[in-house]
């Protein structure tokens, strides 16, 4: 019986220990620098229904700029440029015109061409692909 429980929360421990291990977060901005295309966002990451998004993030020196947003009428247009931090591993977006206010993403999965963010307020996974 003992036996049976030591390899029971031994086997619980590695599975915990493995979640905790492929759970990834932002250690500084060096880690998102660079221009990213958003591909599209998803309600979960299970979910079929996707929106196509078709806008760039580029982030550099603590500053973001998302270009070519779409509009259903007319050209796309450039959003004025905002500062971000990286803090307790998530990405803080300044909201513009609204001092000490952040749109906060959290990273889901990140490789060399791939990231997809998680945004804390609404729960939108954010698909991007690396320019």
């Amino acid at each position: 019986m003992k036996k049976i429980n030591i390899l029971l929360a031994l086997s619980l421990s590695l599975g915990l220990s493995s979640a905790v291990v492929f759970a990834d977060t932002l250690k500084s901005d060096k880690d998102i620098v660079g221009s990213w295309f958003l591909e599209y966002t998803k309600k979960s990451p299970d979910s079929a229904e996707t929106k196509a998004m078709g806008m760039t993030w580029v982030l550099n020196n603590n500053k973001l700029i998302q270009k070519d947003i779409p509009q259903v009428r007319g050209n796309p247009y450039d959003a004025p440029e905002v500062d971000y931090i990286v803090e307790d591993g998530n990405l803080k977006v300044s909201i513009l015109g609204r001092a000490g206010k952040f749109d906060v993403y959290s990273l889901v999965e990140k490789s060399e061409k791939a990231m997809v963010l998680k945004d804390n307020k609404y729960g939108t996974y954010m698909y991007f692909t690396k320019k």
